[in-house]
């Protein structure tokens, strides 16, 4: 019987959430996923609905605190709905803003995933320097004997290199170093790039880089990112 993943759609269209909604049904369905996805919280609210998922994807960014309202911020109660959810069994995995810089007004949201995004040198929230945020970056992959890593290598890409707030619970996976050729006060900050957590019975899977589609298309991410949602999966 095949595994069911739900998508959730919607928020900041900088982030173009429906061209990532596309990209990860096709590599859900892939994966031997059932795929739905919504434009709403709601289903979160029917504990049915939730019990017959093994997999929920967020793809959902809020873009600044001031503006959640305005890109579909989630309620209270659909937030409760989503942590029972996880707690249960149920997984949860993402990439980038879709997952890392939603609902910033819900810490326990954060405290689930294991993350924050703060920002992404050159630029930072609201204050970009240059307007062109994208830089050449590396990641490594921990070195250690567990399976999840087999098959994957270092290896640069060019995107948006998140630094991000990070529970120290988390099992790193991957890290990259930054420079501080823009920021001089971070540099040779290691800072984890992708992680696997638990929230009671429910796994968690993040990865930082995605901005765009094309960088998860680079095989070595989307490898990763094909382990990361199974791994996740109820």
């Amino acid at each position: 019987m095949a595994k069911k993943a739900a998508l959730f759609v919607g928020g900041w269209e900088g982030h173009t959430p429906t061209v990532f909604c596309d990209w990860a049904t096709a590599l859900l369905e892939e994966e031997g996923f059932e795929v739905v996805s919504y434009d709403t919280f709601e289903p979160l609210l029917d504990p049915e609905i939730t019990a017959s998922l093994d997999l929920i994807v967020p793809i959902w960014s809020s873009a600044r605190s001031s503006h959640q309202e305005e890109f579909g911020n989630i309620t209270r109660e659909q937030e409760q709905g989503l942590l029972d959810a996880i707690a249960g069994g149920c997984g949860i995995a993402g990439w980038h803003g879709h997952m890392g810089d939603a609902f910033r007004d819900h810490p326990t949201y954060h405290f689930m995933i294991g993350g924050q995004f703060v920002a992404h040198p050159p630029g930072w929230p609201d204050n970009p320097i240059p307007s062109d945020d994208f830089v050449d970056y590396r990641v490594t992959f921990t070195q250690n004997d567990d399976p999840f890593l087999e098959g994957l290598e270092d290896f640069d890409i060019h995107g948006e290199q998140y630094y991000m707030l990070v529970d120290p619970s988390n099992d790193v996976l991957a890290t990259t170093t930054f420079s501080g050729e823009y920021l001089h006060w971070i540099e040779g900050t290691v800072m984890p790039i992708a992680w696997r957590r638990y929230w009671n019975q429910g796994k968690v899977f993040y990865c930082s880089i995605g901005h765009t589609v094309e960088e998860l298309k680079h095989p070595m991410v989307d490898m990763l990112m094909r382990k990361g949602f199974n791994w996740a999966a109820r």
